[in-house]
């Protein structure tokens, strides 16, 4: 897998499910229109498209200013496209653009800095570009940029403060530049492309139910010996009975098979369709769950149990890794199952009700 340094765009059209859900045939002259553009001020400025999907564009440049000049020429052939049209038929598209160091393998982005920039670009309002500070002090200072600064930004699922820059919209009378908030959300639309069980490096369910029958019987020889000196019976007399016994049985397997269940680890990749969200979905289901909002460390979001399901369910801690439209899970068998369930039933029917 190579790494490069590289400047990202991100952009997307706002609104555009309400275009499909006004006239579907029109909605698709639009995006026609927007993917010609947006295809002709990338290769002007020497980008790379890397994905299309749906009305979002995820383009790549080795320069910071063709990645920031770039923006600025698609926002402004977009503004004069949208001079002609209605009010409904805008195409209104927000950018996002960042900096760093990324995994490149087939084509395809990875890594922490495409969280970031889907972050920025949902913080972007219409017509306009939401920077980081990476790549907005890495801008030549012959470009004029026109940028308000707003200092200790939270991004949702991402550690420490941000440092973010926004232009102002080309449609400045209509969108006014603010200052971004938190804000929480539950509607999610995606598409998963692939769920893949991988090996990891916990104990497999086997071993763990193998380990959880060893452990109850050192419990059942404890409680034999504390009987034993509480009636004086012979304790090899009482294992002899108890082991012989068909009931130990019916209870020590089940027993066995939950605590395997409960313990041993599965480790899981989920592919989304798109960068957006992903790490919110992601939380939005854990929580419904049962899990807390998670915890950033190392380069990891580490979810833990609400307390008192860490007591009466068993539930265990995740913990997870987001490289742009991907997902690596490793948690508890039983409940990555129950995860992986959740994820599939909410793409199909946007709701939880059923877990």
């Amino acid at each position: 897998m190579q790494k490069s340094e590289l400047a990202l765009m991100f952009s997307d059209i706002r609104g555009y499910s309400r275009l499909l859900a006004l006239d579907e045939t029109d909605a698709m002259e639009l995006l026609s229109i927007h993917n010609k553009i947006s295809q002709e001020v990338i290769s002007e400025y020497n980008g790379q498209l890397v994905k299309r999907n749906d009305d979002s564009v995820l383009a790549s440049f080795t320069s910071v200013n063709d990645a920031f000049l770039c923006a600025l020429e698609f926002l402004d052939r977009l503004k004069s496209i949208n001079e002609t049209n209605t009010k409904a038929r805008r195409i209104l598209v927000s950018i996002g653009l960042h900096k760093g160091k990324v995994e490149i393998k087939n084509g395809a982005i990875f890594g922490q800095q495409m969280n970031i920039l889907a972050r920025l670009q949902a913080l972007a309002e219409p017509g306009s570009i939401c920077m980081s500070d990476a790549i907005y002090n890495a801008i030549s200072r012959f470009i004029d940029i026109k940028a308000v600064e707003y200092r200790g930004i939270e991004l949702e699922n991402l550690p420490g403060t941000h440092n973010i820059y926004k232009t102002l919209s080309v449609y400045r009378d209509e969108f006014e530049t603010t200052r971004p908030a938190l804000q929480q959300k539950s509607d999610f639309r995606y598409r998963i492309k692939e769920i893949e069980h991988i090996r990891g490096n916990g104990l497999s369910f086997l071993v763990s139910a193998l380990a959880s029958v060893i452990v109850i019987c050192i419990f059942i020889v404890i409680a034999a010996i504390f009987n034993a000196r509480q009636t004086g019976n012979d304790m090899n007399l009482l294992l002899d009975q108890w082991f012989a016994s068909p009931f130990l049985y019916a209870g020590l397997i089940p027993a066995s098979l939950f605590l395997a269940a409960l313990y041993a680890k599965r480790k899981m990749r989920v592919v989304f369709d798109d960068i957006r969200d992903v790490d919110r979905i992601l939380s939005y289901i854990m929580t419904q769950l049962g899990y807390r909002n998670p915890m950033h460390t190392r380069g990891y979001m580490l979810f833990r149990p609400q307390l008192a399901n860490y007591f009466i369910l068993g539930m265990r801690k995740f913990r997870a890794r987001v490289d742009g439209n991907t997902i690596v899970l490793q948690g508890p068998y039983l409940y990555m199952s129950k995860l992986v369930k959740m994820l599939k039933y909410y793409e199909q029917t946007g709701k939880t009700d059923k877990f």
